[in-house]
């Protein structure tokens, strides 16, 4: 493994409370039964141009939380660097990510939320070398169940492929924006 990991432990509950800071309205699409086959989707399709405008919101948004944090090394008092740490979160971030990919909040949400969700099970598998881990004898039966499991099951066959065509791309950007607000958080 490269560089610190941090140990997360998830709770299903956790989950569905983070859920609209993710850039959704309701219930996270992303939380399936555990019982989901590989052939069940919860999630709206995307494609890889999808992915692309992705791309473009989530650099967006990696770039205002290194302003944030610039900011925040640089406030000469606690209320500008409340401010600036503050920037850093996400309800202010994907709504700027939103806009410099072109897609409405609402969408940009749903495919932010269902790329995270990927990415987050897949670092928990430790098929991808970000900086999350989870702790099996302590995770509730729901997250073990999640952890052992496909990582793409909840999402359409379409947007499985077109996510895993982008994952060379994706991957990084995802892995340094974790890193930034692992630290910052």
């Amino acid at each position: 493994m490269k560089g610190p990991r941090f140990t997360v432990l998830i709770t299903l509950t956790t989950l569905v409370a983070l859920t609209p800071a993710c850039g959704g309205s309701g219930p996270a699409k992303r939380d399936a039964p555990t019982g989901a086959s590989a052939g069940a989707t919860t999630q709206a399709p995307f494609t890889e141009a999808d992915l692309d405008q992705f791309e473009r919101g989530f650099r967006a948004e990696i770039a205002a939380v290194q302003a944030a944090q610039k900011e925040a090394a640089s406030a000469t008092d606690a209320q500008q660097r409340g401010n600036a740490i503050l920037a850093q979160n996400e309800e202010v971030t994907a709504p700027a990510g939103a806009k410099a990919a072109g897609m409405s909040e609402a969408r940009y949400g749903e495919v932010r939320a269902a790329v995270d969700g990927v990415f987050t099970t897949l670092d928990f598998q430790e098929k991808i070398d970000g900086p999350l881990s989870i702790d099996l004898d302590r995770a509730s039966a729901t997250m073990k169940a999640r952890v052992s499991r496909d990582a793409f099951a909840d999402l359409p066959p379409q947007s499985a492929a077109a996510l895993r065509a982008r994952m060379d791309r994706l991957v990084p950007l995802w892995i340094e924006y974790k890193k930034m607000v692992a630290v910052a958080g």
